[in-house]
């Protein structure tokens, strides 16, 4: 900083050195005529004013004179120093005007000296000596001069760092006052394209004795800080050296200033008993510290501190901070750094300081500057809510303002409690204390706070994402894989106060890979939500949701998607209007509002393609997302108000749908009830009506459905369903628990199924044919249960038409032995299914009624197992014995038929060799087919008595054939055998 006072100094020799050689050549021509050629005395002038100056002097233009009635002197292309010289002078025009009276008393006045078009180079050498075109010794104390004009540049060379700089449109008034050479006046030049204001004054008092330098840049004009320099300046050797006062200062809304007692030399500056001041003088920041200016290389060093700092007090009296939070206060401190010409490092710490009520203890702060820039290494406190805060990085000048740019890093055990000493209280109401952690890229400006690659630990729940406020506009984009929003609903109730009662305009976007919301699970859930106006009492967003799966709300592939809704907020309602979208591949309308006030009502409608009955009554019931053994949640109980629930299609339980569903779901807070819904279930019409009531210790469900003339296979539960033809019912239902488990195992009711035109498959009675020809084949007959299985799925059993009744008790389903009757056969069925153990029993009795096989006993069939697996048992061990027993019957009554008198047929003469099989058989296949009845008593009970067969005796003359031998019939233990044929055993 030494180089521009000194140049002033030695600008001020040199001119003074110039007037003087002038004068004295004026003196000279004294005696010349009026009219003088002052060319011809240009060499006479160069000569005597490079003895007095002691450099080369140089008048390459014209030189003119007058002596009357003043005497004037106007030197043109006048140039001072050696063409080698680094430094050196150079001036387009001198003009001086002396007065005469003045110099007639023997007195050195110039009434006025102008120096046009000056270019002046000075500087320090390598050791910090003054290097000047002057270096004349000639004492000056004698000279005056009454106005001093100059206009031109200055540029400063410092030897040592090789730089230079260039005061550009310097221009200066002043005057030269006699004894001691005193300089003073003002000027300006330009400063970064803006004219810089300055006041000089020099004085000395005596020779040998220091001169006192006053120095003042003003920022009024200029609109940057302004400075001054009031001191003793002296040289050693053409060394300067300064002691004296250093003072910084800027006006403004909140002003602020820096002193401090400077040693200054070419090698640097040395501050002791510095004082910074922040606001009014009475009321403002104060801090005390020391430091240094190293200008090779450049470089500035503080250290401040103070005990105790009342940034209230000293923000109270600006209009500037009023209504401003601690927020805006850091973003205008940072922002509002002045830009030093050199490198700087600051470090500023104070014990305890007190800002929007609250104390801050351990502040601490660095800074490193640059030439138009601030780095802020460090800024550190501990404030409310046991908050940490630490901030670093580097303010910038761009379009729009001072901004900063750093890595933010806060840890506080009370993120509401920081958030409103922050930011603003909001309105809502205290709750409960929230840690959190934030570690984020800031950027803070004028009006606009930015955080960027944030992440963020509120109350466990970890976010990531980008935060910017510009003005009154906020958009957050946030994302994570787990959110707590139950959790976090002090927080978020405080957040909305905070945003409408500061009037933001809001974008929020989520992208949530799972988050619970008022108890339940949404995974994942991408959705954003923009404010558009404000009104009285009256707040607009435009919410669009992307996806959002609402399990166990409802199934994973029913997830919302594709949604958009005006939600509308006013004091006493929360509304979703006109909303459209997706629930799984369905589609979804309609409109819901919520009352805030008193006790809250949601009333609307709703349209969907595609409901989920199962999903709706867990969500209805707060039986999803926990154990069937645990206790329920709240679910829908407590709720009040009416919706209108419509839907093209509606999957119920087990997987049977239901179309064109209407009605309407109420709430009375103690209760859900659902009133008239009507629907169609394979082309029938269905209604229902069902209430849930929640009591002090259990839940009680009651409901009642009817359905007519509906398709019969449409009633289905998974794997199972009604057999082809047309069903009614009529069912009532009951259950009583306090889980999902207990609701399931109390459940009771009782009902008619009506089936019409049924045809009940794989119930053929053409079995029984197949189980008689298998009984005459000893092949087929050793797997009769699977010729009959085989022959049952060949057709179904037709009836006209059957009420089956059946009742339910602890969940048990039963029905009692119901007759289904076709004009071929009778099928007696009966059966249970356990709900809660998800086992089936069906037992069918098939029995003809006409033909052959009409007193034949049933086929016993058997259907076991789970309603997605079923095994299916045939029992033909009754039918198979029965068989048995009337093929017994029937060998027997042929028999008795062959002991009959003249039943023998007519003797044939004996062959030459044993028969064939087939003729000695061939009697037996000649008796007509016995059509006998089984007898009412086991024949394997009767006893065999001798019997004697009457003999006919032949004509005369006849020849008699012998008898055949005697047939010996023993009951076999067990299943009666038939009689063995009187064919020799041979033939078997």
């Amino acid at each position: 900083m030494a180089a521009p006072f000194s140049a002033g100094f030695t600008l001020q020799t040199t001119l003074l050195g110039l007037a003087i050689a002038a004068i004295m050549a004026l003196v000279a021509a004294l005696a010349a005529p009026l009219f003088v050629d002052w060319n011809k005395y240009k060499p006479q002038f160069e000569a005597e004013a490079s003895r007095v100056v002691g450099a080369p002097v140089r008048v390459e233009g014209a030189l003119d004179a007058r002596l009357l009635p003043a005497p004037i002197l106007r030197l043109h292309k006048l140039s001072v120093g050696g063409s080698r010289d680094v430094t050196k002078l150079r001036a387009d025009k001198l003009d001086v005007e002396f007065s005469l009276g003045s110099l007639l008393r023997g007195e050195w006045r110039a009434t006025q000296l102008a120096l046009d078009g000056l270019a002046l180079d000075i500087g320090l050498d390598k050791e910090g000596r003054i290097i000047a075109p002057s270096k004349g010794e000639f004492n000056f104390g004698a000279l005056a001069i009454d106005k001093f004009d100059l206009s031109g540049r200055v540029t400063l060379h410092d030897a040592a760092s090789g730089s230079q700089i260039g005061l550009d449109g310097l221009k200066f008034s002043g005057d030269v006052r006699a004894l001691g050479g005193n300089l003073r006046g003002d000027g300006s030049f330009l400063l970064r394209d803006k004219r810089q204001p300055f006041r000089l004054a020099l004085s000395k008092a005596g020779e040998g004795e220091a001169t006192r330098l006053r120095f003042d840049l003003d920022s009024a004009q200029a609109g940057a800080m302004a400075s001054s320099l009031d001191g003793a300046l002296s040289f050693d050797r053409r060394v300067p050296h300064f002691e004296g006062a250093l003072t910084l200062a800027a006006a403004g809304e909140t002003p602020w200033r820096i002193m401090a007692r400077t040693t200054l030399d070419p090698s640097g500056a040395a501050f002791t008993q510095g004082d910074v001041l922040y606001g009014a003088e009475a009321t403002g920041v104060k801090l005390s510290g020391e430091g240094t200016l190293s200008f090779r290389p450049a470089k500035l060093e503080l250290k401040l501190s103070a005990a105790q700092l009342d940034l209230d007090r000293a923000l109270g009296e600006s209009k500037a901070a009023q209504g401003r939070t601690p927020a805006d206060f850091l973003g205008n401190a940072l922002t509002a750094l002045p830009a030093l010409p050199w490198p700087s490092r600051i470090e500023a710490t104070a014990d305890r300081a007190t800002l929007a009520g609250q104390a801050l203890t351990a502040l601490s702060a660095t800074l490193e500057g640059l030439k138009d820039s601030w780095a802020i290494q460090k800024l550190a406190f501990s404030g409310p809510g046991d908050a940490r805060l630490a901030l670093s990085g580097r303010t910038a000048r761009d379009k729009e303002g001072e901004d900063f740019s750093g890595s933010l890093d806060v840890k506080t055990g009370d993120a509401q409690g920081f958030a409103d000493w922050a930011f603003g209280k909001s309105d809502a109401v205290r709750g409960a204390r929230t840690p959190l952690h934030l570690a984020a890229t800031m950027t803070l400006g004028k009006e606009r706070l930015m955080l960027d690659e944030m992440t963020l630990d509120l109350g466990g729940n970890q976010l990531a994402g980008r935060i910017a406020r510009i003005g009154k506009k906020i958009d957050a984009t946030l994302r994570s894989q787990q959110v707590d929003f139950d959790g976090l609903a002090d927080v978020t109730r405080r957040v909305i106060a905070w945003r409408e009662k500061g009037g933001f305009e809001t974008r929020l976007d989520l992208d949530l890979a799972k988050t619970k919301i008022l108890g339940h699970e949404i995974a994942p859930l991408q959705a954003s939500l923009t404010s558009v106006a404000d009104q009285p009492n009256k707040r607009m967003f435009d919410l669009k949701v992307r996806h959002a799966a609402l399990a166990p709300w409802l199934k994973p592939q029913q997830a919302v998607s594709d949604l958009s809704s005006r939600l509308v907020v006013t004091d006493d309602a929360v509304a979703l209007e006109n909303f459209f979208g997706k629930l799984g591949a369905a589609l979804l309308k309609g409109n819901l509002s919520l009352s805030r006030q008193g006790e809250q009502n949601l009333t609307g409608n709703i349209e969907t393609d595609a409901l989920d009955v199962q999903g709706l009554t867990a969500l209805m019931l707060g039986a999803d997302d926990r154990a069937a053994t645990d206790p329920l949640a709240q679910g829908l109980i407590g709720w009040r108000g009416s919706v209108a629930v419509k839907a093209e299609k509606a999957i119920l339980p087990g997987g049977m749908e239901a179309a064109a569903i209407s009605g309407s779901m109420q709430g009375d807070g103690s209760s859900v009830s659902f009133d008239n819904v009507k629907g169609t279930v394979g082309g029938g019409a269905a209604t229902l009506s069902a209430a849930v009531k929640r009591g002090a210790s259990d839940t009680a469900i009651d409901a009642s459905f009817k359905l007519d003339n509906a398709d019969a296979p449409a009633l289905k539960f998974r794997g199972l369903q009604l057999p082809p033809g047309k069903a009614s019912v009529r069912m009532t239902l009951a259950t009583r628990g306090r889980s999902a488990a207990a609701l399931r195992n109390a459940l009771s009711g009782n009902g008619v199924l009506t089936l019409t035109g049924a045809r009940l498959p794989a119930l053929d009675v053409a079995a029984f044919d197949a189980a008689e020809k298998a009984s005459d084949d000893p092949v087929a007959k050793n797997r009769m249960e699977s010729v009959v299985a085989t022959a049952l799925d060949r057709a179904p059993l037709a009836v006209a038409s059957v009420d089956v009744p059946f009742a339910i008790k602890d969940a048990r389903v039963h029905a009692d032995p119901t007759v289904f009757q076709s004009d071929a056969a009778r099928a007696t069925i009966s059966g249970s299914y356990d709900i809660p153990e998800d086992q089936g029993d069906l037992r069918i009795g098939l029995k003809p009624i006409s033909g052959a096989m009409k007193d034949a006993p049933d086929i016993q069939i058997f259907l076991r197992g789970t309603a997605d697996s079923i095994t299916r048992d045939v029992d033909v061990a009754a039918l198979s014995s029965w068989l048995s027993l009337r093929a017994i019957e029937r060998e027997t009554q042929r028999l008795d038929a062959l002991e009959k008198p003249g039943a023998l047929p007519p003797p044939k003469p004996a062959p030459a060799s044993n028969p064939p099989v087939d003729s000695l058989a061939q009697p037996e296949q000649a008796l007509p087919p016995a059509e006998v009845r089984i007898p009412g008593v086991d024949p394997r009970k009767r006893k065999a008595a001798p019997h004697m067969p009457r003999v006919h005796l032949p004509p005369a003359g006849a020849q008699l054939s012998p008898l055949p031998p005697p047939i010996d019939i023993k009951p076999a233990p067990g299943t009666p055998r038939p009689r063995r044929s009187p064919a020799p055993a041979t033939a078997f």
